[in-house]
């Protein structure tokens, strides 16, 4: 697949770290050890095989140039500019991404520069939000945050962690996750506004009194808001009011929790499955996100190069 040369370790060294996601230095203390030479070898089958599959799937299409591919000279806005902006030039793009090692590390960089500030972003605002509830005795609200925090957290460290050309395409999949909870519920800017207004919680009183109406209880959970109330008997009426009411402005962490947790718990390891091959993971994402067209499209987007050195790890 590399093209590289045939050493101890049987393939050439640096396709072995950049592509296959080994560690160097464990390289040179394994070099004779047999079973990281059956684990090196293990690993470039299931590349080989991954990526065979798109020249089958552009060869199958008719696709005219598929010597380009071979070529590690070819670089990924080409291979979109030769195949089409359709899931050809996708497929063809990300195949020519792992052509080169230095080529995949700044695909890599610039992938994950792609989606990283969306993960700090909305854990910064749920930190906050986290820690209002817990100062206003609300353990319960304060766990379910953290356990979605944790959650996010998860998901980014999964689809990170991984190495070489498995680490491009799980962060893809991250990145397609983060795109569509964007796209659909917008959760990040309804994560910050409601964490801006726990600094004045006075401008909730008008949504307030339109969701309970004026009366007494209404007068006490402002005071709550103010701080003039610090805590409140769990299980009473008042509690039961402001629990309801936060659960309403709040709603935004079940969009988290079901349409981005849950989808990407569905994609995760998808696009790794032994012989699952790239057609048949786009396949899987159009399905879950029903439009081909959008799938290829932000796959598309999320392929820009960021050439910082030799990792994609902040």
């Amino acid at each position: 697949m590399s093209g590289g040369l045939i050493t101890s370790l049987l393939l050439d060294e640096a396709y072995v770290v950049g592509v296959l996601g080994f560690d160097q230095k464990t390289l040179n203390e394994g070099r004779y050890n047999v079973r990281l030479q059956q684990a090196i070898l293990e690993e470039h089958l299931l590349a080989e095989n991954w990526f065979k599959k798109s020249i089958d799937f552009l060869k199958d299409k008719g696709t005219e140039g598929l010597e380009a591919l071979k070529d590690k000279a070819l670089e990924v806005p080409n291979a979109i500019k030769q195949y089409g902006d359709d899931l050809k030039g996708v497929v063809a793009a990300i195949a020519a991404m792992v052509r080169d090692p230095e080529e995949l590390s700044a695909y890599a960089n610039g992938i994950y520069g792609n989606i990283r500030l969306w993960p700090r972003g909305i854990i910064r605002s749920l930190a906050k939000i986290k820690k209002w509830m817990e100062e206003h005795s609300m353990p319960t609200f304060a766990k379910g945050v953290q356990k979605i925090i944790d959650a996010i957290k998860s998901l980014f460290e999964a689809a990170t962690s991984a190495k070489g050309w498995k680490a491009a395409v799980s962060m893809l999949s991250f990145g397609l996750a983060v795109k569509y909870i964007e796209e659909e519920f917008g959760v990040l800017e309804k994560a910050r506004k409601f964490r801006d207004v726990l600094d004045d919680p006075s401008e909730l009183i008008p949504d307030l009194v339109d969701a309970i109406g004026e009366s007494e209880e209404v007068d006490d959970i402002k005071d709550f808001f103010a701080g003039n109330i610090t805590a409140v008997v769990e299980d009473s009426e008042l509690f039961k009011k402001i629990t309801k009411f936060l659960a309403d402005k709040l709603g935004f962490l079940e969009e988290i929790k079901n349409k981005f947790i849950g989808f990407g718990k569905q994609i995760a390891g998808k696009a790794l499955e032994q012989f699952a091959g790239p057609i048949a993971w786009i396949k899987q994402l159009a399905e879950l996100f029903k439009s081909s067209e959008w799938v290829v499209s932000n796959l598309s987007g999320l392929l820009t190069s960021m050439k910082i050195g030799t990792s994609f790890k902040a």
